[in-house]
């Protein structure tokens, strides 16, 4: 990671004196945590205008949304960070929800009746336009399932499709009859570091959707935080930074400027507007998606653009062809957010006018973001040589076991055997000595559980985590 700029290093942070009073603001709240801090900046950004903008891709469109997924250990900040965006929100007059823990209705609904026996609907959380703290995205991890259902991840995954279209309407039938929910919300996820991450990764869409960031602390990075953590105990904050209401008051500009500019191309009245459902100013939005910006004159947008998908692909260079499929899944959403970026910040300069630079200062942040990605993929998921090593090894240890007669231990269950009999039976098939088949069990003493009766030692296969 030291490889990569620092935050202060973004030419996007030099550019805008408002980036950095940010980021400089968030930093009395959530310490060492800039690049989240700039994450946070786009998030609140998107749904501050979620009415208005929409930019087209051909055929389709993005909504202005970003979903931040933001995995780093336990105790750095993450938490308290939702302190700073929080305040931030109700300042700037955008709803916000926080969500935990909980069943699928409580994401989408329920039906119910009520004591006249009428059927009524209760709308769930995921419903209408917000910023969604869910801070136990560890749980979206793992395979616990009398916390969340399989389908919560499906529903937060609609939850993030283009608002407007059919898969972002999200439905759950009930015994009453089927609830349904249209969701414009932002999901700002946090979570440490847990096992499993590697099966949600291969098999699930969500880390395709969100902006993911991944960060390692030393015990250096926590013993500098509690330094400065430290230093503010019993001191009044004297402090110059801008003030939450000051930067809330940039947002709030930004979306009358969004506001103004709709009802202008639309040539509806404040009035017109207002009485308009959420779904029809979202047909509106869709509608004056071609008309919302221009693009510069001349070649250097495309130029640049395609310099971007370059310079995304180029971290591909030299990894397992496994590694490089699994990579390839996230260069769409990547190249989703390259874009969104950019438009963010041609919002934040108040122009209309897209152009090549903002490319530019989009590229930094993403591709700096992408490139953690692909580091954390090479060193915490086992695919090609790596992963076929493992599978050799396993595979050994399992042959050696199922040579080997299992006996039942009452109420331990049957299918264990002899520890001594499982290494005479390895000793045997792989020509190993006995040392060796010592060294070689402690990497594989997980695939096993391990029971102690009186003096003889019991083991029985359980494979991998």
């Amino acid at each position: 990671m030291s490889r990569m700029r620092t935050w202060r290093d973004y030419a996007a942070v030099k550019k805008y004196d408002i980036i950095e009073r940010y980021v400089e603001r968030w930093n009395l709240t959530s310490f060492n945590n800039e690049m989240p801090a700039i994450l946070s900046y786009f998030y609140v950004m998107g749904q501050t205008v979620v009415d208005y903008i929409r930019v087209p891709i051909w055929g389709s469109y993005l909504d202005p949304r970003v979903h931040v997924f933001w995995i780093q250990p336990t105790r750095t900040g993450k938490t308290i960070a939702w302190d700073f965006i929080g305040d931030l929100l109700d300042a700037a007059g955008v709803e916000k929800a926080m969500y935990s823990s909980g069943s699928d209705a409580g994401l989408i609904g329920t039906i119910s009746k009520n004591s006249d026996g009428d059927l009524v609907t209760q709308h769930g959380i995921l419903r209408g336009k917000k910023a969604m703290l869910f801070d136990e995205g560890g749980v979206l991890l793992s395979n616990d399932k009398k916390t969340y259902t399989v389908d919560t991840m499906n529903y937060l995954q609609g939850a993030m499709n283009p608002i407007g279209t059919d898969p972002n309407i999200l439905t759950k039938p009930m015994a009453n009859g089927v609830v349904s929910c249209q969701s414009s919300a932002s999901l700002w996820i946090t979570t440490f570091p847990v096992g499993g991450v590697k099966e949600v990764v291969l098999t699930k869409g969500l880390f395709q959707r969100v902006l993911l960031f991944v960060a390692h602390w030393e015990t250096d990075d926590r013993r500098n935080v509690s330094y400065k953590r430290m230093g503010g105990v019993f001191r009044k904050m004297e402090t110059d930074q801008t003030p939450i209401e000051d930067l809330a008051a940039h947002f709030i500009e930004i979306k009358q400027r969004c506001h103004d500019r709709t009802l202008e191309l639309a040539e509806l009245t404040d009035e017109e507007w207002n009485a308009k459902s959420a779904q029809e100013q979202q047909r509106v939005a869709k509608m004056l998606r071609y008309e919302m910006f221009t693009l510069e004159s001349g070649a250097e947008w495309d130029v640049t653009l395609q310099s971007c998908i370059d310079e995304f692909y180029s971290l591909l260079d030299g990894l397992d062809p496994k590694m490089r499929e699994i990579v390839c899944t996230f260069m769409p959403n990547t190249e989703n957010y390259l874009i969104l970026f950019a438009t963010h910040l041609a919002l934040t300069e108040g122009v209309w006018l897209m152009r090549a630079e903002h490319l530019e200062l989009a590229i930094e942040i993403i591709y700096d973001i992408y490139e953690r990605l692909v580091l954390w993929l090479e060193t915490d998921i086992e695919v090609g040589q790596l992963r076929r090593e493992k599978l050799a090894k396993m595979g050994a240890w399992k042959g050696a076991y199922d040579k080997v007669t299992t006996v039942d231990l009452g109420k331990h269950g049957d299918g264990w055997v002899q520890k001594s009999g499982l290494f005479a039976r390895y000793m045997k098939q792989q020509e190993k000595s006995k040392p060796a088949t010592y060294e070689r069990f402690k990497a594989a003493k997980d695939w096993f559980d391990t029971y102690k009766m009186k003096t003889v030692v019991y083991v029985r296969w359980k494979g991998e985590n």
